[in-house]
């Protein structure tokens, strides 16, 4: 089973894909290094809640949509 963390770099990879945007463009509209956002996409690094905050700011995603998520997927449970 993948730990939470990993979930959250899986999550954040899928909603950027989703969306259709670069990490350059996430970066810049986000006023997060695309370095960073990179390292958590890849599981490289912990995440920081006030960066996970602009993250999920920029697209658009309120944490309890986007732990609700983390919570099933981990849980292997129904997704909203």
């Amino acid at each position: 089973m993948k730990n939470t963390r990993e979930l959250i770099a899986e999550e954040l990879r899928s909603i950027r894909a989703v969306k259709k945007v670069s990490i350059e463009k996430v970066a810049e509209e986000s006023q997060v290094n695309k370095d960073t956002i990179s390292r958590y996409e890849n599981n490289m690094t912990s995440m920081q809640i006030d960066i996970l905050e602009k993250l999920l700011n920029y697209y658009d995603i309120n944490f309890d949509i986007f732990f609700t998520n983390i919570y099933a997927k981990k849980h292997n449970t129904v997704q909203f």
